[in-house]
């Protein structure tokens, strides 16, 4: 990616810019393959998108559709097995025994934790699948601030001043970035109600190494982390940001990963990486169950809000399909 945008951008900082596209699906450019240049021209040529109210309201109004079609929805009901005869799941079992019968059986959890944790045996598979390794995870802040910033945007990036250091730390060193790109949203930009008058909602996220069980990293290091990023953005404008916090939500991969199960900490699914998969995903049909099928980021097409959404559409046409074929 870098190097397709270097054959016509020379000014560094454009080219930081335009590499930084790579955020949306958390890989670094310098490994992903060129396509990735596309990411630009279709958030340009096709624009943002912003549910009014916040992001929970696509949850709320998909909820709203399944119930008018007379979908039963089990709350608080982990899923702990996927029980199986030969090629076929025929139940799923929850987290308080029960067990309930399935004729197809949709996953949300990203395919390689749902091997893992959910079916036995699956090590041939897991094999094959390494060649998908998860993304970049992130530390995420989530602040309730009683001042307004005129200067943020919806959208605000605060780039590194070294950026291959900062994706080198992200994606081969597995250390935190001295001087991270911080990617922030403000939506009272777009949307004023969500906040009382006078005030900000922002969200801070700096890509940062998923979870290495060979080299972890503390508390305290990612602690840190939130100083000097809380420090550089008031550097670069937010003055007296942290004494204005009046709420915050603070994770770390390890947050992530124990919320969502996520392939160690990742917030983005698989990786595209031209040297391990060429950017692409896993499959959206199970190879290992006929009647297993997966939503999310780490399969087809990728991670990302717009991309696990539409990752539903297309595994609703593929289960239609098989359906219609018998």
């Amino acid at each position: 990616m870098d190097q397709g945008v270097r054959r016509f951008i020379k000014h560094p900082k454009l080219v930081d810019i335009l590499n930084y596209f790579i955020k949306y699906v958390g890989s670094s450019p310098y490994d992903a393959p060129a396509l990735m240049n596309l990411l630009p021209y279709i958030q340009f040529g096709y624009g943002l998108w912003y549910v009014q109210g916040g992001m929970y309201k696509l949850a709320q109004a998909l909820e709203r559709l399944a119930l008018e079609l007379g979908v039963v929805i089990h709350l608080n009901s982990e899923i702990t097995e996927i029980r199986h005869q030969q090629k076929t799941a025929t139940s799923v079992v929850l987290s308080d025994g029960r067990e309930l019968s399935a004729d197809i059986v949709v996953s949300n959890m990203e395919a390689i934790p749902a091997y893992q944790r959910l079916l036995t045996g699956q090590e041939a598979e897991l094999n094959r699948l390494k060649k998908f390794a998860p993304s970049c995870s992130g530390l995420v802040l989530h602040l309730g601030v009683d001042k307004y910033y005129d200067q943020l945007a919806h959208h605000n990036f605060f780039y590194s001043e070294h950026a291959k250091e900062h994706f080198d730390s992200v994606f081969h060193s597995g250390r935190l970035s001295e001087d991270p790109t911080i990617y922030l949203v403000a939506p009272v930009k777009s949307d004023a109600g969500i906040a009382p008058p006078g005030c900000e909602i922002i969200k801070i996220l700096p890509h940062i190494p998923n979870i290495n069980p060979e080299r972890p990293l503390s508390a305290d290091d990612y602690w840190q982390l939130r100083e000097r990023v809380l420090l550089k953005l008031e550097n670069m404008g937010l003055t007296d940001l942290r004494k204005h916090i009046v709420c915050e939500e603070y994770w770390t991969p390890l947050d992530i990963q124990a919320r969502y199960y996520s392939n160690q900490g990742s917030i983005y699914g698989v990786v595209a990486d031209r040297n391990k998969n060429l950017g692409f995903k896993i499959p959206q049909r199970s190879r290992v169950l006929n009647n297993l099928y997966f939503v999310g980021g780490s399969v087809n097409p990728g991670g990302g809000m717009p991309m696990v959404t539409l990752s539903g559409q297309l595994v609703r046409d593929k289960i239609v399909a098989d359906l219609t074929r018998g």
